[in-house]
């Protein structure tokens, strides 16, 4: 792992690249906190704290696609710099926002958000392979899964000092808006090779349509999006919107929300090191089986009995999930052409979070309906069948397109 690190941290550009990634992943986690502690001072429920959740991933879901193409079309490093001063921008608004701000203009906000985000990921995925060798890939991607979760233990870790110790959403939020700076500041010595010309361009709507083709065409990658569709929609979005008011109301304080979040952080710095280290003969395979472990946080959360059952859930849930993030994204940069990368990449954001705001919207009236403990034990069991599920399908189980060579 040692000698993996090192090698690629060789590379000047990856290092700033690197580093910008880490700090405005801080942003990101920092963000999230801010906005639901936001909400439910305010006095909002989970109906609306769904709402304002699901904003940023609705913006994902709606502008992914655009984002991608024009990464395909601009210099990627130019589309992270927009994005991340974007996002600047709006989140500083945030921070200068009166503390009862009405909870439609807070979601109309968080929406900018994520709609800044949607450009800024498709365009870090396809740029990581103009600047490295396709035999650093996997520690890379290790690497940044590390940093990435490295960043969001501090992340929660920040907002909830600033949410709850200082007591300052507005804080909070400020400190979001500064990380997307430095993130910014991070790209601007990177270097960015020139791509090939490509000759005469089609339309945006027919490169958008060429992002799906590609999809299409390896059925490993549609199977894992729809897996990854229904997984956020039934799974994720019920412990999304239920740990923060489980811990509030069963234990009194926002930190076992803060705390939950950083210990799956804790578990996936542990995965990504596991997964630049081990290569699995099955890596898609390896990496379903793996994460089942993640039904123990559902099972946690409809027995509270005390914080720390839910925080060893979310230790080994986190461990559980990032080694499939890294066999993931490094055969994404392995088995997609180089122009199409950043669409299938967006395609990759749009398709696994088209379900989620809906799912966020949900758990409040559902709930309502059936209780937490039946929606949780209910998401348990969605993610055995999901994974089953999507293991059938040809390609998967070695995340690679049956027929074609290795590049």
């Amino acid at each position: 792992r040692s000698r993996a690190a090192s090698s690629v941290l060789g590379s000047r550009d990856f290092r700033w690249l690197w580093t910008s990634q880490s700090i405005s992943v801080i942003g990101d986690q920092v963000f999230p906190i801010a906005a639901t502690v936001a909400v439910l001072r305010a006095g909002g429920d989970a109906a609306e704290l769904g709402l304002v959740l699901g904003a940023r991933f609705l913006a994902i879901v709606l502008f992914a696609l655009v984002g991608g193409v024009w990464a395909d079309r601009l210099p990627r490093r130019a589309v992270m710099m927009g994005a991340n001063a974007f996002r600047a921008i709006v989140v500083g608004l945030l921070a200068a926002a009166p503390a009862d701000v009405p909870v439609v203009l807070l979601a109309a906000l968080v929406f900018a958000v994520g709609s800044g985000e949607a450009f800024f990921r498709p365009a870090e995925t396809a740029l990581l392979p103009s600047i490295l060798p396709a035999n650093r890939l996997p520690a890379a991607n290790g690497l940044i899964a590390v940093s990435f979760r490295t960043a969001a233990v501090v992340g929660p870790g920040i907002g909830g000092v600033a949410v709850v110790g200082l007591g300052s959403v507005r804080l909070a939020f400020a400190l979001n808006a500064l990380a997307f700076v430095a993130s910014l500041a991070c790209l601007l010595p990177l270097r960015e090779p020139p791509r090939t010309a490509r000759g005469a361009r089609s339309s945006f709507v027919v490169e958008m349509r060429d992002g799906l083709a590609e999809v299409r065409r390896h059925p490993w990658v549609l199977a894992t999006l729809l897996g990854a569709t229904f997984l956020l929609m039934l799974v994720i979005a019920p412990e999304s919107v239920l740990l923060p008011i489980i811990g509030r109301r069963e234990f009194g304080t926002d930190s076992v929300y803060a705390w939950g979040l950083g210990m799956f952080s804790v578990g996936g710095i542990a995965g990504a090191l596991f997964a630049m280290r081990f290569r699995p003969r099955h890596p898609g395979q390896f990496g379903w089986l793996l994460g089942l472990l993640f039904i123990t946080v559902p099972i946690a959360l409809a027995f509270p009995v005390a914080p720390w059952p839910i925080y060893a859930a979310y230790l080994i849930s986190g461990f559980s999930w990032e080694p499939f993030n890294v066999y993931w994204q490094s055969a994404l940069q392995r088995e997609i052409e180089p122009d199409k990368l950043a669409r299938v990449s967006s395609v990759d954001w749009m398709a696994s979070l088209a379900l989620f705001p809906l799912g966020l919207a949900l758990v409040g009236p559902v709930v309502g309906l059936i209780g937490e403990a039946a929606l949780l034990w209910g998401s348990a069991v969605a993610m055995i069948v999901i994974t089953l599920v999507v293991l059938r399908v040809p390609g998967v189980k070695d995340f690679h397109t049956l027929g074609n060579v290795r590049k």
